[in-house]
């Protein structure tokens, strides 16, 4: 094989690597179960990172249930426990059905609350004072 030859080859081999790898990743993150949400279909699935097992992606049969907060504007929202934003939230992810929300304005105080909402699917919850 010329000196040529074997520069194209070893050339070939790289970029079929780069590009295999390329083929397969995408961007973000996953949490602790190797599982993350697809902004640009909405979606979940998992790559088998986390807890035991490994090796390639599964979707999720159910859908993640979500919840949106819609209450006096300025509020800042507590959902579970966490502080998710000002009101209007955009959809969280929650767990469970049970939701307990906590409001703070700083004209008209605390407010809180708990509802029940559907399993799977998007929720907007309004809450008012």
């Amino acid at each position: 094989m010329r000196r040529g030859s074997k520069v194209a080859l070893g050339l070939g081999v790289v970029a079929a690597l780069v590009c295999s790898h390329l083929a397969w990743a995408h961007p973000g993150r996953t949490n602790s179960s190797g599982c993350h949400n697809v902004r640009a279909t909405g979606g979940y699935h998992c790559h088998g990172g986390g807890g035991g097992g490994g090796g390639g992606w599964r979707e999720l049969e159910e859908t993640p249930t979500r919840v949106k907060v819609i209450a006096i504007p300025r509020a800042r929202v507590w959902i579970n426990g966490a502080f998710v934003g000002m009101s209007p939230t955009p959809a969280v992810r929650i767990d469970g059905t049970k939701v307990q929300v906590l409001l703070e304005h700083a004209a008209l105080g605390r407010h809180e609350t708990t509802a029940t909402i559907d399993s799977g699917g998007t929720t907007a919850l309004t809450v008012r004072w």
